[in-house]
């Protein structure tokens, strides 16, 4: 595994957003940073902090579980899930054992609220009571982008030292970069400089 760059990203976190899956966007959180490999997940604060961010619904209140817990389970999740992507998208066979271990350990179960008389929802609620449990939705999220994502669709940014992916729901599903300002910008303008040196 690389050396990662551990540094603040919060002007970044627009970012966290550019995969337009929820497990995509997780797998994310290791990204560039001015040219070093950097996770964005730094602390369990970090995490619950991305969750929120992406309106993931996770248990409220203090975890019972010590520092730093939270944030290796993550990132070993983060690792499951990047690899089954990578898997997935060459087309080989898939080692299902360490995701099933998350979700087998993912206890949730389905709440009806309302806010007046018409509008009743069924929403899921998790525990908390493990690393697993809290982390649920994320895990559930990356079993539903791996049985039934289309991995036509499914892509890594063109960028050159680039290691976002995204999933391309654009209508024409031309989409190449992460973002059209970053690394789609760097790209034009590479391809611009090229050109003018040839005249």
């Amino acid at each position: 595994m690389k050396d990662i760059t551990l540094r603040n990203t919060a002007n970044e976190n627009h970012l966290d957003f550019v995969g337009e899956d929820l497990a995509i966007n997780f797998i994310n959180t290791r990204r560039i940073v001015e040219g070093q490999l950097t996770d964005t997940l730094e602390s369990d604060g970090d995490v619950k902090a991305w969750l929120r961010r992406l309106e993931v619904p996770v248990a409220k209140g203090s975890l019972p579980f010590s520092d730093g817990v939270l944030l290796k389970g993550a990132r070993e999740l983060r690792e499951i899930a990047l690899a089954a992507v990578q898997g997935r998208k060459s087309g080989k066979k898939l080692s299902l054992a360490a995701l099933n271990g998350f979700l087998e350990d993912a206890p949730s179960h389905a709440v009806l609220t309302t806010g007046d008389a018409r509008n009743i929802h069924v929403t899921r609620v998790y525990g908390k009571d493990t690393v697993e449990a809290f982390l649920a939705p994320v895990a559930e999220a990356v079993a539903d982008l791996i049985a039934d994502g289309d991995f036509d669709l499914v892509r890594r940014c063109e960028g050159e030292a680039c290691v976002l992916w995204f999933y391309d729901r654009t209508k024409g599903h031309r989409r190449r970069w992460c973002t059209s300002t970053g690394c789609g910008n760097r790209a034009k303008v590479a391809a611009f400089r090229a050109r003018a040196s040839q005249i």
